[in-house]
């Protein structure tokens, strides 16, 4: 697949086609780090998981310790809570799996 713009800033994903083929049901995408900064966001999925399958990054949520995430950590980001993806390694790869696969993402 194609390297695209991500629903977050400073990253850009892949589209395995999940979300097409499901008819929105579940997206399925491969995240990178991209240009720009990583800044805070919430989103409204019902269920929001992640799996770190390359590299680092230290998740940051509203109200939480932040996390240090590396190949193996997974994570869940609940509807509506502020997060941000930061110190993102070069070498990062999130596997990003979202329910339903069309939700809205807006900046905290």
């Amino acid at each position: 697949g194609v390297w695209e713009p991500f629903r977050l800033p400073g990253f850009e994903a892949r589209d395995t086609t999940i979300a097409e083929n499901t008819k929105g049901v579940a997206d399925v995408k491969v995240v990178r780090r991209g240009a720009g900064a990583p800044a805070p966001a919430r989103h409204d999925a019902d269920i929001l998981f992640g799996f770190v399958m390359e590299g680092g990054m230290v998740l940051e949520g509203a109200g939480r310790e932040p996390a240090a995430l590396s190949p193996g950590d997974a994570f869940v980001i609940p509807p509506g809570l502020a997060t941000r993806w930061a110190e993102p390694s070069d070498e990062l790869q999130v596997l990003e799996v979202a329910l339903p696969g069309r939700f809205s993402t807006t900046p905290a």
